[in-house]
């Protein structure tokens, strides 16, 4: 007699199991003493031979079931085995910084039972309460997103909850400023009176806009003295791994952030000046005075918090950041008339689309000029 089991039989009058199945074309028979050896004899021949991936039973479906992960399982799975070999260390720290924060609200529910609804009311519910920008939210969209996809791949669920698309709401997207000449200036007399190498390397950042994580990974070979220029071929990536803080020098962000920066005479002074005796082309440049040293480069949360010291006792904005000085040189040296692709260059930014939108800024001396040129 048939079993709600597909290829499984049971007779009565030898209290047996049959399995039967036609492989390579021949039909096969298997006895088995009960149903859960049948069972596993069925799926073993069906593996083998790849007959049909989609055999239903009600031991196998209950193994299906348990395969599928609670959302906190599978963001875990996805970052750790898909996303971690392939980023670098600060990507890897957004990831699980988005699991720590939705995975409080969903984490315990299977990811195959969380609606696109449910999803539309947590990421609008999160914009609203943090008053996030869409664009930022988006960015943890995508990523489960892609936690989604990953699971279709793998053939553990079918459907992605976010082929349709999450509707949030616009917001004015509020752009950092850069320094103001006059809050230049005092930034800078304030870091001569702090500290002597905290001067130098915040100068080098108003003399270059280079990122600030470029410019700690110099080592004494990057500084080209001939040439009058700084090499930048390495960057600093930092983050939390395995719940340690670490900060690891690896390549540049992007392949254009690779670049040569000109130098004047008098910064390239200031920079020489740091030189040991002992010195090997080797070292970092910039590197911390206290011991015991936990880099062998200066940190970025170190210079994070020095900035934010001296900004202090420089009565400056607080919205200033160290990037606010990557936006005053982007701004500085376009609106005195720097071609868009030497701007680029020196900043060491892909697209010239991003430089335009994100870091160019006008001031008001630069509006009255061109209305007294043009209008007046």
């Amino acid at each position: 007699m048939k079993t709600e089991h597909k290829y499984i039989s049971y007779r009565p009058d030898k209290d047996t199991y049959i399995v039967s199945l036609r492989v390579d074309g021949k039909k096969t028979y298997f006895t088995c003493h009960s149903l859960e050896e049948a069972i596993k004899k069925r799926d073993s021949l069906v593996e083998l031979h790849n007959l049909d991936k989609k055999i239903v039973s009600s031991l196998s479906t209950e193994r299906i079931v348990k395969a599928i992960p609670t959302l906190e399982e599978a963001f875990t799975e996805f970052v750790e085995k898909d996303v971690r070999p392939r980023v670098a260390l600060s990507t890897y720290s957004k990831y699980n910084l988005c699991k720590t924060n939705y995975c409080k609200q969903l984490g315990s529910i299977r990811i195959d039972r969380i609606s696109h609804e449910a999803w539309q009311r947590l990421f609008s519910a999160r914009q609203e309460e943090n008053h996030y920008s869409k664009g930022y939210v988006m960015d943890d969209v995508r990523r489960f997103r892609a936690m989604y996809e990953y699971f279709i791949s793998l053939g553990i669920i079918d459907t992605n909850p976010f082929d349709n698309p999450i509707k949030l709401q616009n917001t004015h997207k509020v752009r950092r400023r850069g320094f103001t000449e006059q809050e230049k200036e005092r930034f800078l007399a304030t870091a001569k009176e702090y500290d002597t190498q905290w001067f130098i390397i915040f100068s080098l950042y108003f003399a270059t806009g280079a990122r600030r994580a470029e410019l700690l990974a110099l080592r004494w070979q990057d500084i080209d003295v001939s040439n009058k220029s700084i090499c930048i071929r390495r960057s600093i990536t930092r983050g939390t791994m395995d719940g340690v803080y670490r900060e690891i020098v690896g390549n540049t962000k992007t392949v254009c952030s690779v670049r040569d920066i000109p130098v004047s005479e008098d910064m390239l002074s200031m920079i020489l000046s740091l030189q040991k005796e002992d010195f090997k082309p080797s070292d970092y440049v910039f590197t911390a005075n206290k011991l015991p040293k936990k880099y062998e480069h200066m940190s970025l949360s170190n210079t994070e918090r020095v900035f934010r010291r001296i900004a202090q006792k420089a009565k400056l904005d607080k919205c200033l950041s160290i990037h606010c000085i990557r936006h005053y040189v982007a701004s500085k040296l376009i609106t005195n008339g720097v071609d868009l692709s030497t701007v680029q260059s020196i900043g060491g930014w892909k697209n010239p689309n991003v430089l335009l939108a994100v870091y160019a800024h006008s001031n008001e001396e630069a509006k009255r000029k061109a209305l007294e040129k043009v209008i007046f």
